[in-house]
């Protein structure tokens, strides 16, 4: 089938990556540059030039270690083993656990991914400096790659704490050894401030996906935001600094919650401040975003979507995570084609992201929490073919069972037919009907967006029990929009707690790489999450950051392991 055939070409590239990339040997070579006297002249090659260290930001559409450890390692993403389908010798099962050793390829792949992308920024900033003569944009260029690389270096503290440091691309590799978390932390922010001053500050086309001053601000703020679990040391007032200063680049939130993610209009989003701008089948990172492909099913994906290319039918949600959201709705009826159909519109817009239930040939339009197709009295005959266009209720296509996806999952292993469609799937990212599209789609990967600016912001405030009207006005702003614009989900004074800004948090960034940051910060990624073998990890706090490959340590005994992988 399509979906195994999709995880046996990710393991080997998994694979690939592991042998590949020397860990310690931060001055890999890009073949892709040419240093010559032919080559970084112009404007247009300098860009040129840049582009290889932007290209590990392609993966993070849902095709690279770094996406999964964030999104499987939290309670908002589940991959289980659906009989034969995503077993992999436990390779999914370890993230949902927290029970990866220093063996694990998935770790091995987030490390290669950041170490990659952190090589090519050293690599490129040596040559803009070595450049003669130098170009007029010399500084420019440079404080780019720098803020570009301690984007990378951030996600490596984040995820793996204690990591080797290096920002020279001439270092003697056998010098290089592990620099503990809250040292990390400090040099990041260092480098940040003193590259703002020489990024640009434009916002356009020019800019899109690109490092300008508001994203090095926006990776201040999560920088201060996270202080007390990378320094020991709060650090409130300075993120809400960030926040401000990324606000002074005149984002708003788009109308449309959906908009921000659908291929046709991201360009022209408001809200988006950093994305990595993806085509299906053509960037060399692996082609498109997988993200929503990795998980509806293949003929959800075919029927419902006018998708030419898989489904995987993998990654979901639980009903732990969907709880946080409001799926209160309004319903009408109609009669289309003599059929009694029911059609269901939520009243939060992001609640829709999830498809529950019954699925329908063409059951959802855009977007996808209006109007959605929740019952209809025209039902396909028993034993008729899932592939029938005229079937209205789709059907899965291994089991022929009616493919009606469930939120209740008390098991992560099972072969059961039905546990086929067990777990909540997400299209946040739009499916654009038509086109061949193979296994991904073409929308661009969200990484920042102003939603999460106003929520961190109201959470700092909340913290340090000061400008309270400020934080209400912020998290409502958000609510405002999730709601079409209506004040009547609006907290008051009462409900803004850090328990409702967790909720609101899981709420309006669902699958976008902050999730398992957020119950680290808030004190809730040891609870046990849904199944009876899933214990509290009682105490042990060593899963707060990922064990370092051992084929790092291997290469240079100078890196240390962290706690509790040894």
């Amino acid at each position: 089938m399509k979906q195994i055939q999709f995880k046996f070409m990710l393991l080997a590239f998994i694979a690939l990556t592991i042998t590949g990339v020397q860990c310690t040997k931060l001055d890999s070579k890009v073949y892709s540059q040419i240093v010559n006297e032919n080559f970084w002249q112009t404007p247009e090659q300098i860009s040129a030039g840049k582009a290889p260290a932007y290209s590990i930001l392609q993966s993070f559409g849902g095709n690279s270690g770094v996406f999964w450890e964030n999104e499987i390692g939290s309670d908002e993403m589940i991959t289980p083993t659906r009989g034969g389908d995503w077993g992999d010798g436990g390779f999914w099962a370890n993230i949902w656990y927290h029970s990866e050793d220093k063996n694990s390829g998935m770790t091995d792949w987030a490390w290669g991914n950041l170490y990659d992308g952190i090589g090519k920024c050293n690599y490129i900033i040596y040559t803009l400096q070595h450049l003669d003569p130098a170009p007029a944009t010399l500084k420019s260029d440079v404080a780019e790659m720098r803020a570009l690389r301690s984007y990378y270096y951030y996600i490596a503290m984040d995820l793996f704490g204690n990591i080797p440091y290096v920002t020279n691309f001439k270092q003697d590799p056998a010098t290089v050894a592990t620099t503990p978390r809250a040292q990390v932390y400090d040099s990041l922010v260092t480098d940040l401030q003193a590259v703002i001053p020489d990024l640009s500050e434009e916002v356009n086309a020019k800019t899109y996906g690109k490092f300008n001053k508001y994203v090095a601000h926006f990776i201040l703020a999560k920088l201060y935001l996270n202080a007390e679990i990378y320094s020991g040391t709060p650090r409130w007032q300075e993120c809400i600094n960030e926040c401000n200063a990324v606000s002074a680049g005149g984002y708003s939130l788009m109308s449309n919650y959906y908009d921000n993610f659908r291929d046709q209009v991201q360009e022209a989003s408001t809200e988006n401040i950093l994305v990595a701008p993806l085509k299906a089948n053509v960037l060399p990172a692996g082609g498109g975003n997988y993200i929503n492909v990795s998980s509806i099913q293949f003929n959800n994906a075919r029927l419902t979507f006018n998708q030419n290319g898989m489904g995987n039918n993998g990654m979901s949600t639980t009903r732990p995570f969907y709880q946080f959201y409001d799926t209160t709705s309004d319903y009408s009826t109609r009669v289309v084609d003599g059929n009694t159909n029911v059609y269901r519109t939520f009243h939060d817009q992001r609640t829709g992201q999830f498809l529950i239930g019954q699925q329908y040939v063409k059951g959802i339009t855009y977007p996808p929490h209006r109007d959605i197709l929740y019952s209809s009295s025209n039902k396909a005959p028993a034993g008729l073919a899932s592939s029938d266009p005229t079937a209205i209720e789709i059907h899965d296509d291994q089991s022929q069972l009616p493919l009606a996806y469930y939120d209740d999952m008390v098991l992560f292993s099972d072969p059961a037919p039905s546990f086929r469609m067990a777990g909540l799937r997400n299209i946040k990212y739009w499916p654009e009907p038509g086109g061949n599209v193979g296994d991904n789609i073409s929308n661009d990967a969200v990484l920042f967006r102003y939603a999460d600016i106003l929520l961190m912001k109201a959470e700092c405030e909340v913290r340090l029990a000061q400008d309270l009207g400020d934080a209400l006005d912020n998290v409502n702003e958000v609510r405002r929009r999730a709601y079409s614009g209506s004040h009547d989900f609006d907290f008051v004074s009462g409900e803004l707690t850090l328990d409702n800004i967790y909720a609101e948090r899981a709420r309006e960034l669902a699958w976008e790489m902050v999730r398992r940051q957020d119950m680290i910060r808030f004190g809730h990624f040891m609870e046990s999450r849904i199944f009876p073998e899933k214990p509290a990890d009682a105490g042990d706090k060593h899963t707060y950051i990922l064990p370092i490959p051992v084929r790092v340590i291997q290469n240079n005994p100078n890196i240390q392991q962290n706690p509790g992988y040894n």
